[in-house]
């Protein structure tokens, strides 16, 4: 027999068996996994709130500013009257200005004069006074007011020649020392006379006893 053909038959030749190779396991990832609704809801409330929160300290910053920036009007060489919104004037040196109120020193306000007529009875005139807050009223007040911002109409420096602050300047100068306490007349106020302010912000009332500048 011929070995060597018997070696040289394909049929006879093996073939290598393959080797396995290890197979890592792979991970399987979810796919579509629902979140759940109240978690939705709570991500939407905190940003919401988030949003707000900036808004009301924007808001807050702006407003700062803007009493700032108001604030750079004041004349710290002038008088400043102060409308509120029921018809009162107060008159003096705004000394601070923010959301919340005017800080006022230095302050006067007008009452209108009346007369005595042939019966006796007393009608308003043309005339006003200019009266000075602090003792010559009955609660004697200091003289400084704190007016609620939500009061005030609008202010406004005065110029040194008008006659309000003539009158202010001529006061100071007759009572260097300020008002004389002991000169006290009592004053009946006319009917279309300035009213009192509102109970909110610090006021004086025109039917209290007051001093009339010389």
């Amino acid at each position: 027999m011929d070995f060597r053909q018997l070696n040289s038959n394909p049929a006879n030749k093996q073939e290598p068996v393959p080797v396995a190779q290890p197979q890592h396991p792979v991970a399987k990832r979810g796919v579509g996994t629902a979140v759940p609704k109240w978690l939705n809801l709570m991500s939407v409330a905190v940003l919401f709130g988030v949003a707000v929160l900036l808004l009301l300290l924007s808001v807050l910053f702006a407003r700062g500013n803007t009493n700032d920036n108001e604030f750079k009007y004041v004349s710290s060489t002038q008088y400043q009257a102060v409308f509120l919104n029921n018809g009162q004037v107060y008159f003096g040196n705004v000394k601070a200005l923010n959301g919340k109120y005017i800080d006022l020193v230095n302050v006067h306000y007008l009452t209108q004069n009346a007369t005595t007529n042939a019966s006796g009875q007393q009608q308003a005139s043309g005339d006003y006074t200019l009266v000075k807050l602090g003792c010559q009223q009955i609660h004697s007040p200091t003289d400084r007011m704190l007016i609620n911002r939500d009061q005030v109409t609008f202010w406004e420096n005065i110029k040194g020649d008008g006659k309000v602050a003539k009158s202010i300047e001529e006061f100071k100068k007759q009572n260097p020392k300020g008002p004389n306490c002991d000169e006290q007349t009592s004053q009946t106020p006319a009917e279309n006379a300035p009213s009192q302010a509102s109970k909110n912000s610090t006021t004086t009332q025109n039917s209290q006893t007051t001093t009339n500048p010389r």
